[in-house]
């Protein structure tokens, strides 16, 4: 089956979206998700923290940042997501967490949360949607 979608999601690889940083406090959902973008023929950073995260982006060219929304220390998911708005504004940002947050929390996000759990096809979907500039609701 894994090997059936990512044979099915290299078809992605051709999309403005080459560079990925993975910013994920679970090391085993980090290293796997890592492991199958570049599978799909990405090229993947990983941060495990808000702050290792923006130190990346410093000294790294990226196209799109996928964090996670609950992180350990001061700074969230959302924070990471206006830093790079911010400072990066053409890199885009997909913003994941398996809890739900009212619209408060995500009416200001350019992009909607994906919910976990996701499947890695529904996430190369979400960065090839965001890749070609199609919002969410047309790839669900």
């Amino acid at each position: 089956m894994l090997h059936d979608t990512v044979t099915a999601a290299s078809r992605y690889t051709g999309s403005l979206v080459r560079t990925i940083l993975v910013v994920e406090d679970e090391e085993l959902i980090r290293m796997f998700l890592t492991e199958f973008l570049q599978d799909s023929g990405y090229h993947v950073f990983e941060a495990e923290t808000v702050a290792q995260a923006k130190r990346i982006l410093l000294d790294q060219n990226v196209d799109l940042v996928f964090s996670d929304v609950n992180m350990p220390g001061q700074e969230t998911g959302f924070d990471l997501e206006k830093w790079v708005r911010l400072h990066y504004p053409d890199t885009k940002v997909l913003l994941t967490s398996g809890y739900p947050h009212g619209p408060e929390s995500t009416m200001a996000l350019l992009e909607p949360l994906l919910p976990k759990p996701y499947t890695c096809a529904t996430a190369l979907r979400r960065i090839q949607a965001l890749s070609e500039g199609k919002p969410a609701n047309s790839i669900m």
